[in-house]
């Protein structure tokens, strides 16, 4: 008892070094089975993912791009040779065929590879928990669970979901074996690689990025994989490589069920290259540091500042996730012909940085917070901030005449509202010094990021199909006269033929979308003019032309949208503001002003129904 007295008094305090020991020593692995709070918390973080992602999942139609991948899958499923042979995601369409083997063949079906894949960027923060904490990781899992945009394309079927996913494999199972070793995390990372390869054409940006990323601390990476690879066994490497290849092959083919596939993946190098052009493609999408700056609000400020700190004082871990978010938005800048998904590829490693600087937030509170201090100006700024919202929409949804003052200058009140929350902050600083100041300013805007990224995550993922128009992150979405055009077709269906899949329809242009829409249509034919179809029930021609067309039978038209058009570009700074606060302008009073346009109509066909039906 005498010496464990003398050890403890001898245990002196006054070597800082010293101290940082016994704080690690408390942080025990908690026993097996046992419920812990980081447990609790994570399982809430992953069902909330799991159900915002699941919850009307075929709420939107398929758009154009969703439903080409859907109909090579539904074509595999039905044990088909696929119709091309080039232009689609050998991952998604492997994984979609069996989605549609295993369920029915329907707008959710199809987006089940996609969720898998985005609920796999939501479990992969766990697995950095040795190397960021377990307070860095649980902020990142919580913010990939709740971010609009990876919630968005984890319901939408694009290939850039299955990169990243891909990518963050790769890099989790990397670090964790040069960490411990264990054959598990080799494997993750074989599994990653051939992810990552057959995902699509962005596989090789993220190939370019990491390679960047290895070449600038060369000496750091070889070191550490001299020091791993010596002392693993070989049989291990050889089974990972093993592995690797036999994942690239089935994930490529679809398990041998389209052979073909393979070759697709040797040519997304060749499409990528493709994407570096100076005319925009069709499927062109807004550039990610625009697209983030609209939709992540608490992401991009958060990581900035995150970033910061991996500068000043940074592992090699923190800086790949620096250099990932630099060269993402680097060469995403650079290509012309990107992808709209391609902005999850910078989202998912600033979200790591985001969290690093929440994660020293939370540290800062713990150590030094108080209800009464940070918690009386977060209570403040959200008062004061509800003050300026109401003030902010009452001008946008009024229409001020031109001698009407006090209207004109309504907007003013959410400029004072700003300048009082200033006011606040500035007191608390002078007062009880710049750190309570800072963080209770940062609580609050944590506070109202969140709440924003809620308010823009339910308008874009389960708001009216008529306004997914207004959203740059949707690129060309499906219109709602699509809808109305097999509500149409089925109801003649039923009255002509007295079931819903017999109508006689002719074809002489379709798209992806359309064509999946009458996927159920038995009695579907395509023609290339009028002068190769027969007597038929309806027919569906190209809007262009339309008044060349001579059917030579009583035929009945009517014109239908098959997707939408828009563009925030242009607007007047009052619409621009009302449309980055409800992702619409139905809330704006009418200005007659020609700018403001509502969402065009992209593809137009006409149905014609022939009105003799004997």
């Amino acid at each position: 008892m005498v010496t464990k007295v003398k050890q403890n008094v001898t245990l002196p305090i006054p070597q800082p070094d010293v101290v940082e020991e016994p704080i690690e020593q408390v942080k025990l692995e908690p026993a097996p089975g046992r419920l812990t709070l980081e447990t609790f918390l994570y399982t809430m973080i992953l069902s909330l993912g799991l159900i915002l992602r699941l919850w009307a999942l075929g709420h939107y139609p398929l758009s154009d791009i969703e439903a080409q991948q859907s109909l090579i899958a539904l074509h595999l499923a039905q044990a088909e040779t696929p119709a091309i042979d080039t232009g689609y995601s050998p991952l998604l369409v492997s994984l979609t065929s069996l989605a549609f083997f295993l369920f029915y063949q329907t707008d959710t079906a199809a987006r089940l590879a996609p969720l898998l894949l985005g609920m796999g960027l939501v479990v992969l923060p766990l697995a950095f928990r040795r190397q960021l904490g377990s307070v860095t990781c649980l902020l990142a899992s919580a913010l990939l669970a709740l971010s609009p945009t990876a919630l968005f394309l984890s319901r939408t079927l694009n290939s850039e979901i299955g990169v990243a996913a891909g990518a963050l494999m790769m890099v989790a199972g990397f670090f964790n074996w040069i960490e411990d070793g264990a054959k598990r995390w080799l494997f993750l990372l074989a599994s990653g690689a051939a992810v990552l390869l057959t995902a699509g054409p962005m596989a090789y940006s993220m190939i370019v990025v990491l390679a960047v990323i290895i070449l600038i601390r060369l000496p750091a990476f070889r070191a550490l994989w001299t020091e791993r690879a010596t002392a693993t066994d070989r049989q291990e490497l050889r089974q990972a490589g093993l592995f690797f290849v036999v994942a690239l092959f089935l994930l490529s083919t679809a398990a041998t069920f389209n052979l073909s596939g393979f070759s697709v993946t040797t040519g997304l190098l060749s499409e990528w290259l493709g994407r570096f052009t100076f005319e925009p493609r069709v499927d062109s999408g807004f550039n990610a540091v625009f697209l983030l700056t609209i939709y992540e609000l608490l992401i991009v400020i958060a990581g900035l500042v995150g970033l910061t700190f991996v500068l000043l004082k940074g592992d090699l871990l923190r800086f790949v996730f620096a250099g990932w978010f630099a060269g993402a938005i680097i060469l995403d800048l650079a290509m012309a012909g990107r992808p709209v998904g391609n902005v999850i590829l910078a989202l998912v490693p600033l979200a790591f940085l985001a969290a690093l600087a929440l994660a020293e937030l939370w540290e800062g509170l713990q150590n030094w917070g108080s209800w009464s201090n940070e918690g009386l100006i977060l209570a403040s700024g959200l008062v004061i901030s509800a003050f300026g919202y109401i003030g902010l929409t009452g001008w946008l949804a009024r229409s001020c005449g031109p001698d009407d003052r006090f209207c004109q200058l309504a907007w003013l009140q959410s400029i004072a509202a700003l300048a009082l929350l200033l006011i606040i902050v500035i007191f608390f600083w002078l007062m009880n010094g710049p750190g309570i100041a800072l963080r209770g300013l940062a609580l609050t805007g944590v506070v109202l990021g969140l709440l924003i990224a809620i308010n823009i995550g339910s308008r874009l993922n389960y708001g009216p199909l008529m306004n997914l128009a207004y959203q740059p992150l949707a690129a060309l979405p499906a219109s709602p006269r699509l809808l109305d055009l097999r509500e149409t077709l089925t109801s003649q269906a039923m009255i002509r033929t007295g079931d819903e899949t017999l109508l006689d329809l002719t074809l002489l242009t379709t798209t992806p979308a359309l064509e999946w829409q009458l996927r159920d249509f038995e009695n579907l034919s395509q023609a290339g003019s009028l002068a190769e179809t027969g007597p038929t029930s309806a027919m569906i021609t190209p809007m262009a032309n339309q008044d060349e067309l001579d059917l030579g039978e009583a035929y009945l038209g009517q014109d239908f949208a098959l997707n939408l058009v828009w563009s925030p570009v242009g607007l007047p700074a009052k619409a621009l503001l009302s449309w980055l606060i409800y992702r619409e302008l139905n809330q704006l009073p009418t200005t007659g002003d020609p700018i403001i346009q509502p969402p065009q109509p992209g593809d137009s066909i006409i149905l014609w129904l022939r009105t003799d039906r004997s």
